[in-house]
């Protein structure tokens, strides 16, 4: 098997012509005539695609030698999937480039030494790229990242940085295009990666902007928890992490409103309690200066309401809990080193908890005969059950 993908990647990196063919050669059509079907229901799909191939359709092409590939409905042949490939490519069927990219992704991460694969493979993600395949934009920016990464070479995670950075609404919390989701990953992910090369400390802020951006997101867990762990790494490494500027003391500040805005996120109906708020008894005076949530006390309790998710898995299984979060305020106003105080004993739930605080804006830190000092506080995230608005420790209220 290694030796036929060897030969195969060897036949693709041959000199291409310079003019797109969308004709098929005889040798190439016999091959498709002994594709092998191994799912019965998909004998009309396989044969439109086996016909419009062979015609030059490189739409037909590429699908065809995706399922070469993937070998679900018809027996795998990675080398006529890839000569499928190649061909759909060269024509300039954006499919077929970014598939053939994808796949080269997948064999240099295989055998990362080998270069060639990811030249070939930045080549036609590339024509991808060009026209407008934001799937392609993603794997390119990934491929990037991981040669820099596997290489040490901070230029290369630069280059994924720039690239993701250009994709249009990329600065924006998203909730349906996962092209974008991804992509806020990477930016996170590879921004990450340059602090731990380089130890720069930009860098491991626009990590934590990425992360936080990424899981504002409605996203249902645990598919992204592994960006929640590297959100609680990233701010717990003792760095200064605010990311905006702190607000002039000098300058006038709005003031909060009353009333009871956004009371969005009821999990569970009525009956079942307000994620995020309610069940945990009268919170504890705290001790010391602390800190202040933007608003104060009362919008907190509403950004905890309104940005917990209860896991529909639980709400629908009717699983209750509460969580305790503890945290810092550090002296610039930003949340760092968060941690689990008190588990519900649901994985999820702990993860969507500390989601939630993680996702707070920077706060106006405490102070101390007139200068800025951290402030530990804690909050508790209930999800599915009631007992009123308490429940948030560490606030004196």
């Amino acid at each position: 098997m290694k030796t036929r993908l060897i030969a195969a990647i060897a036949a693709l990196l041959a000199v291409m012509p310079a003019s797109a063919q969308n004709e098929l050669s005889d040798s190439l059509k016999q091959e498709i005539d002994g594709i092998t079907l191994l799912n019965g229901s998909m004998k009309p799909t396989i044969d439109k695609y086996k016909k419009n191939a062979k015609k030059g359709n490189l739409d037909a092409a590429a699908a065809l030698g995706v399922e070469c590939l993937n070998g679900k409905n018809v027996k795998s042949n990675l080398t006529l999937g890839l000569d499928l490939l190649e061909t759909a490519a060269k024509g300039g069927n954006v499919e077929g480039a970014y598939q053939l990219g994808s796949m080269y992704f997948l064999f240099w991460a295989k055998n990362p030494d080998n270069t060639t694969y990811f030249k070939a493979g930045t080549r036609w993600l590339k024509n991808a790229v060009n026209a407008n395949d934001n799937r392609a934009l993603g794997v390119l920016g990934k491929f990037y990242m991981e040669f820099g990464k596997y290489n040490d070479e901070t230029a290369y995670i630069d280059g994924a940085i720039k690239l993701m950075e250009g994709m249009d609404g990329i600065g924006m919390v998203n909730n349906t295009d996962n092209n974008i989701l991804k992509a806020q990953a990477i930016l996170g992910t590879a921004n990450l990666a340059k602090w731990r090369m380089s130890q720069d400390t930009t860098a491991l802020r626009n990590a934590k902007r990425w992360y936080q951006t990424l899981l504002k997101s409605d996203l249902e867990f645990p598919d992204y928890t592994p960006y929640v762990d590297s959100l609680q790494f990233v701010l717990s490494m003792g760095v200064p992490m605010r990311i905006d500027p702190m607000p002039d003391p000098d300058a006038e500040q709005p003031q909060a409103q009353g009333g009871f805005p956004g009371m969005g996120g009821f999990g569970g109906g009525f009956g079942g309690g307000f994620p995020g708020m309610g069940g945990g008894g009268a919170p504890q005076a705290p001790a010391g200066p602390q800190a202040t949530f933007p608003g104060g006390n009362w919008q907190m309790q509403q950004f905890i309401s309104r940005n917990t998710n209860y896991p529909k898995s639980l709400e629908d299984a009717k699983v209750k809990g509460s969580v305790t979060v503890s945290f810092t305020i550090d002296t610039d106003g930003a949340v760092i080193n968060p941690e689990i105080s008190k588990s519900s004993d649901v994985h999820i739930m702990d993860k969507e908890a500390l989601r939630t605080i993680m996702i707070m804006p920077d706060w106006t830190p405490a102070e101390q005969d007139g200068k800025p000092v951290q402030a530990r506080h804690t909050a508790n995230v209930n999800f599915g059950t009631g007992g009123g608005m308490g429940g948030f420790g560490g606030f004196g209220f």
